[in-house]
């Protein structure tokens, strides 16, 4: 978290130890948005995913259309300015983290967003207390950001997040909780079948969105867990990973495993999992090399035929590594980023920077320099999005999709940089003024 974090060994959920602290209701504010105007836009070029043209769009009940309505309309000019769809965070934990619940703070996060044109944000561990004051006071309308939540994170008894959370704790000064305190509220400990079984309704009471799975470093599964200093650092036996999948799939869930390696990286492909988050190799662990961090062809491949998306929070790496070691660890992102392209592998766009949007990612990708800019472009709003809410009609701007949008004052295909030139924003319809 930049501007935050001392040491590069905490990522952005280092205020997982906040989380704990007694959830504070507070009264919801009436909506200042309007219902049922409707617009038409002229003069703006449109983005079809592979070039911007000029369209006639008419908003209809928050809907796009080129059908003029019998209702009366608003017109809007939009003079020659690039639209594109909302841009959206596919893993942060910003808006589920403690140290921002607080009215004031947790609406500054997604003016943020807002501001940043990113309207769509998936949250990947959240403290499942914080689910419902979430989706109900501070979210999923016209003029906030929609959000989806994993409500807590299925691991192991010395698996991530526990390591993180307890260093938190520490460096707060305050007393760690137990595994046993964590258990229901950030994580649900999964050490069998049984335990998968047992657990299952208590993880379905908090209707999640999706589950977070946790793999680190499976290749060395047995190893770690008999390594004092990785205690709170490991993850899921790799056996249980197929099980969790079907047993969500079966509730029409979608499953997320965070991945380190690239062995982690082939067990979540092969267990059929629907999203990969992280590329591996944002961070070399000691006694590792490129090696351990390459995707290989085959899995590529297999990923690319099982429509795995591939979250990139290729950012984080900075947190980690400096110099020397840095272009190492860039070097590996580009392979893999290439790669996953060239195989037909999806990948979306997510930060996991608590301190900041995927504006940063998406400029650190296009920094890399192996990806084009209607790539990132197409990644940022078309599979991010579909990969948060892949059950509404999001991310494209055509008939019958949702009028969600952002018109930018130059071209982000002949210049990148475009995107942060945001002129106006609309989401279901409606104006978004970022300006109160």
């Amino acid at each position: 978290m930049k501007g935050l974090l001392q040491s590069s060994t905490l990522i952005p959920i280092l205020f997982l130890a906040l989380l704990l602290q007694p959830v504070v209701l507070f009264p919801q504010n009436p909506s200042t948005f309007s219902r049922g105007k409707n617009y038409k836009f002229i003069n703006g070029q449109w983005f079809d995913g592979r070039r911007f043209h000029s369209e006639t769009f008419y908003s209809v009940d928050g809907i796009l259309t080129k059908r003029a309505p019998s209702q009366d309309t608003e017109t809007i000019d939009l003079e020659g300015k690039y639209v594109v769809p909302p841009y959206a965070e596919a893993h942060n934990h910003n808006l589920g983290g403690g140290i921002y619940f607080n009215r004031d703070a947790t609406e500054k996060v997604i003016r943020r967003y807002l501001a940043d044109g990113v309207f769509y944000v998936k949250t990947p561990g959240n403290p499942v207390a914080n689910a419902s004051i979430l989706r109900e006071q501070l979210t999923n309308r016209p003029d906030s950001v929609d959000v989806s939540l994993a409500n807590g994170v299925l691991t192991s008894k010395d698996g991530h997040p526990i390591g993180m959370t307890i260093a938190s704790f520490k460096q707060a000064g305050a007393t760690a909780p137990s595994v046993t305190e964590l258990e229901g509220k950030i994580l649900f400990v999964i050490e069998s079948e049984g335990d998968l079984s047992a657990k299952w309704n208590r993880i379905m009471e908090g209707k999640p969105d999706f589950i977070k799975t946790i793999l680190c470093h499976r290749e060395n599964f047995q190893k770690r867990r008999g390594t004092e200093s990785l205690v709170g650092y490991n993850g899921l036996d790799p056996k249980l990973l197929p099980l969790i999948v079907k047993r969500a799939h079966a509730a029409s869930l979608r499953v997320t495993a965070h991945i380190d390696s690239a062995a982690d990286f082939a067990a979540a492909v092969r267990a059929d999992v629907d999203e990969i988050a992280h590329l591996p190799g944002y961070h070399f662990e000691p006694g590792t090399t490129e090696a351990d961090y390459l995707i290989t062809p085959d899995v590529a491949r297999t990923a690319a035929k099982r429509g795995t998306i591939v979250v990139t929070t290729a950012n984080i790496a900075t947190y980690y590594a400096k110099g020397e070691e840095l272009a190492r660890v860039q070097a590996v992102q580009r392979k893999n980023i290439e790669l996953l392209i060239t195989s037909g592998v999806r990948l979306a766009v997510g930060s996991d920077d608590y301190a900041d949007t995927s504006v940063a990612e998406a400029m650190y990708l296009k920094s890399l320099k192996v990806l084009d800019n209607r790539e990132i472009l197409n990644m940022w709003c078309v599979t991010s999005a579909q990969t948060t809410f892949p059950r509404r009609k999001i991310g494209y701007l055509r008939e019958g999709y949702e009028a969600s949008f952002v018109v930018l004052n130059g071209n982000p295909i002949e210049k990148f940089g475009n995107v942060r030139e945001i002129k106006m924003r609309f989401k279901q319809g409606v104006p978004i003024d970022v300006t109160r």
